[in-house]
């Protein structure tokens, strides 16, 4: 499960990401690898390998997302993966939270590329206010970035 931590004593925080995810790290980088040499199916079965073994992995998420839609341009495969990382985040954080998510945080970027794809997709599907909704969650997590 996904949860947050302060950093210091400041308004950031940053994504907390279950231990599984450094345990399925090979698998990850494994479709990475196939993806890159331009083996889309021996991408998504490692990285579907992957996911068996922890679900909540964002970044495994968002690389099924981007193989979707940069490969099969199927948004709405896509949307299904980036949709389903962004709402991992967004049930990780209280009702009440008013603090920021910073994009340069390492543990927030695939929240980020989860949201830019889901709006992308949306608008592939010419359902350009869940769009903006999407990108305005997120650019309101991020806050005012110094």
């Amino acid at each position: 499960m996904i949860g947050i931590s302060r950093i210091h004593d400041s308004e950031d925080f940053e994504l907390v990401h279950p231990r599984c995810v450094l345990q399925r790290r090979s698998d990850y980088e494994e479709g990475l690898t196939l993806w890159k040499e331009g083996d889309p199916e021996g991408a998504r079965d490692a990285l579907r390998f992957a996911l068996e073994g922890c679900g909540d992995n964002l970044w495994v998420h968002v690389a099924l997302g981007r193989i979707a839609l940069e490969w099969d341009e199927d948004f709405v495969l896509a949307r299904g993966h980036f949709g389903y990382a962004f709402e991992l985040v967004e049930r990780a954080l209280p009702r009440s939270f008013t603090g920021r998510l910073p994009r340069k945080l390492p543990g927030n970027k695939p929240f980020y590329e989860a949201a830019e794809g889901l709006a992308s997709c949306y608008e592939g599907l010419r359902q350009r206010a869940e769009a903006l909704r999407v990108r305005h969650q997120a650019e309101r997590l991020a806050g005012s970035e110094r």
